[in-house]
């Protein structure tokens, strides 16, 4: 592999397409493009001012921002100087991000909003020396009064020769603070290498083109986005786009009409209740023949019913969307299985922070429903005697951040990661994840419960809209579950009934019985040891802002079960 490193890499690109529009972002209302050529000209002044700040090789660089050009421009600029950038989620809460500044030793931070910045304690984090905001202010928004705005920063440069510092691709130049789903985040380091050697490896299997377009929406804080969905289509000289947010998805995706998505699973769910619930609305005859297309399969029958019913659908998503890729947590398969008949192609992938982040993908022409697909070609997995997945290769990470006892247990003496996950490689070599090792239910009657897959299958109904299994040493399982209000309140509608008030959920029978109703039909796809006994309905959603589930949606499972303990307790009276 000719690895090399990441602004090697930029600049090599930026050079091969100098006029092509390598980012997009919303201005007014309006998408506004920016050439390579462009970019290049804006991360070699964001060098120059990072240099005249005394950023230098081996300085952090903190960047709290939505996915957005300022974001890519400091994350290149950081990595010509041989300086180390480390995102920190916006939705975190303040002592997340506190404690992020302060174990990086971070000099600098950038941050889109106001709002970010008030949440830093400097007080905690005396290792910061600057702040740079990337929009205008007027200095009495922000507590911080030492803030400097983008365009101050961006005046600050002296010298504007641009000059590559010696760095190696084995030198550091990222780390990225794991989800932290058991407890506080980890400080993940990521080299050159680690990186480039991912992108190369996905680009064997899923191959990306410069006349790509790329729908950006997730966090480039979290490691799929930044490496799948940035530093991929940046290595191909494909456009990249942004969101302006999650909310204004549909409206982004019909603005830019992209080619390529990466997405985690929830997007998808909430893609397939908006078709499912557009159907609800409709005629008889459409409902007739939306469910008459589904039944089609190959010839003229298909044929017809991509033209009548499944192009619709793909227009909603932009028209051009060649394909779509799903990591972060496990896709229910009826939900592949549902967008691949309609003609979106969904590859299902697997990895972590700690590998760069991609260990096994589907691809386009060799994919298994229900699997997170094959091994990426450069890299090894095996299963371990207990199962668990394990993992070697050029992507695996140099180590945690100030962390040596955790390095050593997760990478052992001969150089395998060990995932957390349990999983198993099926006949035809497609890889199946089983559960998180540490999330792993265990009853009191000694019986092994995987609480994801029972989750997945309580949040496809559509009555629900979050879920978490508890029963830890417990004699039976039981569920904390949270209502899709919207779609209730239309199901007690169409029954006649009125809506009801989310405080009442626990004490009204009505709704008591609807949901013992949904719980009963799941309790009969699973084990005995498996089934639901009881359960206990919440008012309101978990929530990023109160740690209960991270950036990129997965559950927090010790914040939830800490901070609805009176309910749990309650379940087992």
């Amino acid at each position: 592999m000719a690895i090399g490193t990441i602004p090697e890499k930029f600049v090599e690109i930026a050079e091969k397409f100098p006029n092509k529009t390598a980012l997009m972002h919303k201005q007014k209302g309006k998408y506004k493009s920016i050439t390579f050529t462009q970019l290049f000209e804006s991360v070699r002044v964001a060098c120059s001012a990072l240099k005249e700040m005394g950023i230098g090789k081996g300085d952090k660089v903190a960047i709290m921002s939505e996915g957005r050009p300022e974001w890519v421009i400091v994350d290149l600029a950081a990595m010509c100087l041989g300086a180390i950038t480390v995102p920190i989620h916006t939705t975190l809460s303040a002592k997340i991000i506190n404690h992020i500044i302060e174990h990086s030793e971070a000099k600098i931070i950038f941050a889109s909003k106001t709002e970010y910045l008030n949440k830093i304690s400097q007080d905690e984090c005396i290792c910061l020396e600057n702040f740079v905001l990337m929009e205008n202010f007027v200095g009495s928004e922000i507590e911080i009064k030492k803030t400097i705005s983008w365009k101050k920063f961006f005046e600050l440069v002296k010298d504007k020769n641009f000059k590559l510092e010696k760095i190696d691709s084995e030198d550091v130049c990222t780390i990225i603070y794991t989800s932290g789903t058991t407890g506080l985040p980890k400080g993940v380091m990521l080299s050159h290498k680690n990186i480039l050697s991912n992108v190369e490896m996905i680009l064997k299997g899923i191959p990306a083109y410069s006349s790509d377009t790329f729908l950006s929406f997730l966090p480039l804080s979290h490691v799929l986005e930044r490496t799948a969905g940035y530093y991929v289509p940046l290595s191909v000289g494909a456009t990249i786009a942004y969101a302006e947010n999650s909310k204004t998805l549909p409206k982004n995706l019909l603005e830019i009409k992209p080619t390529i998505l990466i997405c985690v699973p929830r997007i998808f769910e909430k893609f397939s209740d908006a078709i499912w619930d557009n159907i609800g609305k409709s005629s008889a005859l459409s409902k007739k023949i939306f469910y008459w297309a589904l039944k089609r399969k190959k010839g003229l029958g298909y044929f017809i019913a991509d033209k009548l019913v499944f192009k619709k659908v793909r227009n909603k998503m932009g028209g051009r969307l060649r394909l779509a890729v799903s990591g972060g947590a496990s896709l229910d398969e009826r939900i592949g299985k549902f967008f691949n008949k309609v003609g979106v192609k969904i590859l299902e992938g697997y990895g972590l922070t700690e590998t760069a982040p991609v260990l096994s993908a589907n691809r386009l022409d060799n994919f298994k429903f229900g699997t997170v697909g094959r091994p990426l070609l450069g890299l090894e997995i095996k299963i371990s005697a207990d199962k668990e997945i394990l993992a070697k290769g050029p992507n695996v990470m140099k180590g945690y951040y100030k962390n040596e006892i955790e390095t050593k247990e997760a990478i052992d003496d001969e150089g395998w990661f060990h995932t957390g996950d349990f999983g198993f490689i099926d006949s035809d070599g497609f890889l199946v994840i089983i559960g998180r090792k540490k999330e792993m239910i265990i009853t009191s009657g000694g019986k092994n419960i995987w609480p994801e897959h029972i989750e997945t299958e309580l949040n496809f109904d559509k009555l629900i809209s979050q879920s978490i299994i508890v029963g830890h040493k417990r004699k039976f399982v039981s569920a904390l579950i949270v209502p899709n209000c919207q779609e209730l309140n239309l199901y007690l509608k169409s029954k006649g009934l009125a809506e009801k008030k989310l405080s009442d959920l626990n004490h009204d029978g009505e709704i008591l019985k609807i949901y013992h109703d949904c719980v009963g039909k799941i309790n009969g796809n699973l084990s005995d040891y498996e089934q639901i006994k009881k359960f206990c309905l919440i008012d309101r959603e978990f929530t990023q802002e109160l740690d209960e589930i991270t950036p990129t949606l997965k559950i927090r499972r010790h914040a939830i079960e800490h901070h609805f303990k009176r309910e749990i307790e309650g379940m087992y009276l």
